[in-house]
């Protein structure tokens, strides 16, 4: 992914972070595939920008530690692998509805 691409991903996650699962782009799950052991530096960033928001959109505020949001962020890449997986062998997900950047149930 081109950086001005990447760029505009992250903005996006810091402006919809009541972004569905179904509603994520193709490009960004498939990023997600890039690193087999861990997220990208450029997932990392995107998945910890709107989880930030979205803890600020529904809690007022970011509550938890900066070890917490390092899980969020590895628990929502697992996820964004899995939804990839799925929408690319056109099977239904059942995380479709949730909203993309919460981590909640995911532990």
């Amino acid at each position: 992914m081109d950086l001005e691409s990447a760029r505009k991903y992250v903005e996006m996650a810091r402006e919809r972070p009541d972004i569905t699962c179904a509603d994520v782009p193709l490009e960004i799950l498939e990023a997600s595939t890039d690193d087999d052991n861990e997220p990208s530096p450029f997932i990392q960033e995107f998945l910890e920008a709107g989880h930030r928001q979205w803890l600020i959109q529904t809690q007022g505020r970011v509550r938890k530690s900066e070890q917490m949001v390092k899980n969020a962020v590895v628990v929502l890449w697992v996820r964004t692998t899995r939804l990839y997986n799925n929408r690319s062998l056109n099977r239904p997900d059942p995380d479709e509805a949730k909203p993309f950047f919460s981590d909640e149930g995911l532990y």
